[in-house]
Parts: structure tokens; sequence; C-alpha cells
């Protein structure tokens, strides 16, 4: 059974507010039911995950068709190429050029908006109270971390600052340099360096969408990964490494990170890399529930 489009529309439609988050685990319908909104709103739609900022990544990213991007105006998708690097703070920056763009002298939204994807972080950082530590690169470190593996890298952060690990997605290989660059550099935990504003950066509603039975997203996300596998996610890898090598950025994303081993040799099969892609999308989908949770504005929709 699908949402109740008719509720949620009507729900967005009691506000009076320009900006509508759809926000959720991945694998919940987000893109499909952001579309509707956004035809319904006369609105357009903001990229909220942070691996749709990627251009020519599209298996394995599950991004929306070309046909879906034309049907309603996608902004902040298809920025940067594979071989480089995105932020959080980027992110926030990119977001709020966005919205100037469209605000009147009075400081009011001239368009409705439709913010959709499951990355957390960036979701903080646009639309709630997150302030972005403005902290320059430090390219000698970067260097030399990027020699590390995951595990030693997350060991590393967790000495330097034992709480990172709730602000963090340890199994992303940039996102924990960028932390441990940011920590070593300030001196400060990241908690500290993300601090609060008073106030949310801007007024939104917000809707989540989840399924009633935890089982039901689990299903859904290994049936997902075995569609991206035969619709081409290995010749995509493959094309990928030929263009931009092992990057940083191939190497943090689920999916990519697993073909790349298994076309190198170091996956039994590539039934193994499917597995090990199945088990940790059903990890990160667990901690985007943690992140959305701690928003107790989020209206909830669920579908069975």
């Amino acid at each position: 059974m699908s949402y109740d489009l008719e509720s949620i529309l009507n729900y967005i439609d009691s506000s009076e507010k320009k900006l509508i988050a759809v926000l959720g685990p991945t694998c919940t319908g987000k893109s499909d039911i952001a579309i509707e909104i956004a035809k319904h709103s006369g609105a357009e739609i903001i990229n909220c995950d942070s691996r749709l900022i990627f251009d020519e990544m599209n298996i394995g990213t599950a991004k929306p068709s070309q046909a879906e991007l034309d049907e309603v105006k996608h902004n902040l998708v298809n920025l940067k190429k594979p071989d480089e690097i995105y932020s959080a703070a980027e992110f926030q920056k990119d977001f709020d050029n966005l919205i100037q763009t469209h605000t009147n002298e009075n400081g009011e939204l001239t368009k409705k908006f439709v913010v959709v994807g499951g990355t957390g972080l960036y979701a903080k950082a646009a639309l709630e109270n997150l302030n972005m530590p403005e902290l320059g690169s430090n390219d000698e470190l970067r260097e030399e971390l990027k020699a590390l593996e995951t595990e030693e890298l997350a060991k590393i952060l967790n000495d330097l600052d034992p709480k990172a690990h709730l602000q963090v997605d340890m199994d992303n290989k940039i996102r924990l340099i960028r932390a441990i660059e940011l920590v070593k550099s300030s001196g400060q935990p990241l908690a500290e360096l993300r601090s609060k504003a008073s106030k949310n950066r801007y007024d939104t509603i917000y809707i989540g969408l989840n399924f009633e039975k935890r089982r039901t997203l689990y299903d859904l996300i290994n049936a997902r990964v075995i569609k991206m596998i035969n619709k081409g996610l290995v010749h995509e890898v493959e094309d990928l490494m030929n263009r931009y090598g092992e990057s940083q950025t191939l190497l943090s994303t689920i999916g990519y990170k697993e073909i790349i081993s298994y076309l190198k040799g170091e996956k039994k099969s590539l039934s193994e890399a499917r597995r090990e892609i199945q088990l940790k999308t059903r990890r990160y989908a667990k901690k985007q529930m943690t992140w959305f949770r701690a928003n107790t504005r989020i209206k909830w929709f669920y579908r069975n």
C-alpha cells in the first residue's frame, strides 16, 4: 500500500510556509512524493542528499531519472564531479544562495521549495539551527589521512573526540577525514564546532516518510540493490574508475566502494559485494532515523 497522498497534501496546504521538507531513510519513496508535492504546490525541488550532488553517479545513488529531473526543476543536483569533494558547510552556503535569489526586500520567499533527501546533517545545516565551522582545509594532513583505512580513521577520530560518532558517519572516509581535520585544527570537539543558533535558520514545514515495519524497509533496500546491479552498477563504477580513478568520493559512497573492491578482486564474487552493499545500506537507514527522530517537528506518514 502506498502513502496517503491526499493526507500529505492536505497537511501541507494547512500551512502557509514556503519551505517544505520531505525527509526519511533511504528507499522510502521521498523523490516520488516530493515531485507530487512540487506539482501540487507549484514548487521547485532542492536536493538534500549528499550523493546526488555528484554528476555521473546515477545508478548507485538511485538518482531520479532525467525525465523526473525535468518534470519539476531540481536544484543542487550534479554540482560536482566524482573526483571532487563537497561538505555540509558548502551545502549550507549553496542552499542560502539559492534561497536568497528568491527572497524579496521584506525577507519573504517568493517561491515555494520542496527540500528532499535523507542526509540528516545537510538538512540540519540548511534548515535548522546548526552553524557549520568555517575552517580552511589542511592539504598536508588530508593527504596523510587519505592513505589510511576507514577503520584507522575512525579510531583516530574517536581518540580525538570520543563523542564524534554522534556527529559523523563513521563509515564515510571523506567525513572522517574532514572531522579529524576540524578537531585537530580547532582543538575543539565537533559538538562545540557545530554550534546551535538561538533559532532555526528557516521557517519550514516537515514531513517524514517511513514504513510501519522496519522489515518492509529492509526488504525494499535488498531488492533495490539487486535492481541497481541488474541495471548496470558494475559497468557504471568501472567507467567512473577509468575516468576518475579511485577517488575519495567514490570510496566513501555505499555501493561504489564495494563494487570497486569487487573489480579489484578483493571480493570473492559479485554476490559477496551485493550482500555487503545491502548490509551497509540497512545500517545507514538506521542511522538516518536516529538523525530524524531528533526533529520533533516532523509529521510522519507511514505505509505498510
